[in-house]
């Protein structure tokens, strides 16, 4: 992909993202490839941290099990940045302005006490586990993408334009973290998320469900294969332990992990 196209992307995603916005992407801007998308994800950044403000507090990542990158025609994993403006407290008032079709997903967050030296030979699940506390999460997606071109996409070409997107970015709300937490079982952590005070929502099992301490290993890796890095504060998102539900304004949503503790929010309009 043609440096031009990619800045020419970036620049459409960066400025939807700065005015709340989604656009109707131009065929000849939908990345081909996982190395074109990256490139589209990093110059969206680049701009965007011309505002301090605008600063990645860590990372996220979707799409992280077998059973979902099948279902949905995904060749792996979707990793994007955490922007500082998009994260909030337990207990927060969130505004949707930047989620639109927005969906929550609880997810288990690490937070870095120290940051990652990287060495050639790359992080070690035992490496990471050593340097991070663990917290439940809400991940809240968006997009910046129109309808009008998403419903063209195929599988695969969803999974590119979502890196492209920061990996469908929103918001995040964090839980305080612990440690140690080496005790819990994520893969059969029973998590209970309720809507409005509805019924506890399905979890995620067997192959639709990614490991966490997996897919932490996998980001950060990536993160320093891309020529970038990590920071004591910096939080990673690991993907979603129960199925995507999607929200709206006025909905509260509370979330209980056993051994992790508990998450909730409040949607607002702005």
């Amino acid at each position: 992909m043609a440096s031009e196209t990619i800045r020419r992307a970036g620049r459409i995603l960066a400025d939807a993202w700065l005015a709340d916005d989604t656009v109707d992407l131009p065929s000849e801007l939908l990345p081909p490839d996982r190395d074109s998308a990256y490139a589209i994800q990093d110059e969206m950044a680049r701009l965007l941290a011309g505002d301090p403000a605008n600063l990645a507090a860590g990372w996220k990542v979707g799409a992280t099990s077998p059973g979902v990158q099948k279902a949905e025609g995904y060749d792996g994993p979707i990793p994007g940045r955490i922007f500082a403006p998009t994260v909030f407290e337990n207990g927060a008032s969130v505004p949707l302005t930047r989620c639109r079709d927005a969906k929550v997903e609880v997810e288990v967050a690490f937070r870095f006490l120290a940051a990652p030296r990287w060495n050639n030979d790359g992080f070690t699940q035992d490496d990471l586990a050593m340097i991070v506390t663990a917290a439940p999460a809400f991940d809240v997606t968006g997009t910046r993408y129109a309808t009008t071109c998403r419903s063209a996409w195929i599988g695969v070409q969803n999974m590119l334009a979502g890196i492209a997107d920061n990996g469908n970015g929103g918001a995040v709300v964090l839980g305080e973290g612990i440690s140690p937490w080496g005790s819990i079982d994520f893969m059969q952590l029973c998590v209970d998320l309720r809507i409005n005070g509805g019924k506890s929502v399905p979890n995620l099992w067997d192959r639709s469900r990614g490991n966490p301490i997996h897919a932490l290993a996998w980001t950060v890796n990536q993160v320093y294969e891309r020529g970038f890095a990590l920071a004591a504060g910096d939080v990673v998102l690991t993907g979603s332990l129960t199925e995507p539900q999607p929200v709206k304004a006025g909905d509260r949503v509370e979330c209980r992990m056993p051994g992790l503790g508990s998450l909730c929010c409040q949607f607002s309009r702005a």
